[in-house]
């Protein structure tokens, strides 16, 4: 249903990136906006409420872009 490098929205709210899938329904990913909270996480198909939309993408993104930079990762 989904495949490797989606972007996701968990059911628990969370977004994910699927990083590897490791089979069917069966993923290893990524949550948190950042290198101060990135957590591997695993996953199956029903972890996942949807693909996010291209808007929830660039909301994630842009987060994540704040995060580095505050870092002092330009």
């Amino acid at each position: 249903m989904y495949e490797e490098f989606d972007a996701v929205l968990l059911k628990d709210g969370r977004f994910a990136s699927l990083d590897d899938k490791d089979g069917p329904g069966s993923y290893t990913g990524t949550v948190g906006d950042g290198p101060r909270d990135w957590k591997i996480v695993y996953l199956t198909d029903a972890d996942i409420e949807r693909k996010l939309t291209d808007e929830e993408l660039k909301e994630w993104a842009g987060r994540s872009d704040r995060q580095l930079k505050e870092l002092g990762y330009d």
